[in-house]
């Protein structure tokens, strides 16, 4: 027995096409916009095969059970925490376990920028995208966002709902590109290492970063780091930490009443007059006259 559509409980929304065209007028509601959308609890027998795949994007969210999707040369299995986007245009099925029938948002989406939300820093590729988020918190953040997206189309198909619902939508795209690796890109290995490099930047900000703490920390080389932040960013690791810091600074100048010593401290610079130098060679300008020149006035009494 399979079964399309017509669950207990369910929600389900379809554009008409004549609305979706009534607000064309949108710019930004070409960028992205929602077709079709929903929620399926205990979907038992429901199964799905298209051989020419949807004219849509497609992404399921598993919520609870199992379930299976297959593309024409991969199958992945879903539970609790899964998230699949299918391209469009390409053979695909999905279905739900026969034991443990699934509960799944989904939604089909299309739009002008799809690409710049799938794929920002990658030669963008039509390709399946899978993600198994274990986290609880994370689970329940995303299913917070497809609740909202149906809680919004529930008052009615105003323009506000269809232009409010993409929003959000962006926002689900843009958390699942962030924890989606990609293996089969050459550049994977050196962004992983790259990523971490920065956090502990971040992380170590109020004191001095060496190229040895990188190292150490990381497990990789000096040439291997120093290659890997040429080749993304443009400019060797130590380029990298002092620029920062220096944009931290210059912050910290236009909306704080710190001292130039206490900045210096704060970011790690024991002498003033080095951090000083610094900072004039990346501004042209002297700390005290950044400041001077380019203070707003809200002085606060402490780093934001």
């Amino acid at each position: 027995m399979r079964k399309l559509d017509g669950f207990a409980n369910e929600y389900l929304f379809v554009l008409p096409q004549e609305i979706i065209k009534e607000f064309s007028f949108s710019t930004i509601l070409k960028n992205l916009y929602i077709t079709d959308l929903g929620f399926y609890p205990h979907a038992e027998y429901h199964y799905v095969h298209r051989p020419v795949g949807a004219n849509e994007w497609v992404m399921i969210f598993c919520t609870n059970g199992e379930g299976t999707v297959e593309s024409k040369n991969n199958s992945w299995k879903m539970n609790r925490g899964s998230i699949i986007i299918m391209p469009p245009n390409q053979e695909h099925t999905y279905y739900a376990s026969k034991d443990k029938p699934w509960d799944i948002f989904w939604v089909h989406f299309t739009g002008t920028m799809v690409k710049e939300y799938l794929s920002p820093s990658y030669n963008f590729k039509p390709e399946f995208r899978y993600l198994n988020e274990n986290s609880e918190d994370s689970n329940n953040y995303l299913m917070s966002l497809f609740w909202q997206m149906i809680q919004a189309l529930s008052s009615g198909f105003s323009f506000e709902a269809i232009f409010y619902d993409p929003q959000v939508l962006g926002t689900l795209l843009s958390y699942i590109i962030l924890h989606t690796k990609l293996p089969q890109d050459n550049k994977t290995m050196g962004n992983e290492h790259l990523t971490k490099a920065i956090q502990y930047i971040y992380d170590n900000l109020d004191r001095p970063i060496s190229l040895k703490d990188l190292t150490n920390y990381l497990g990789v080389s000096v040439s291997y780091l120093s290659r890997i932040f040429k080749k993304n960013l443009d400019m060797g690791a130590n380029e990298f930490i002092t620029s920062i810091k220096v944009k931290q600074a210059s912050h910290y100048l236009q909306n704080t009443n710190l001292s130039i010593q206490q900045i210096a401290q704060s970011l790690g610079y024991n002498d003033p007059y080095y951090f000083s130098r610094t900072f004039k060679k990346v501004y042209q300008v002297s700390p005290a006259h950044f400041r001077k020149q380019y203070g707003s006035g809200l002085k606060i009494s402490h780093p934001v």
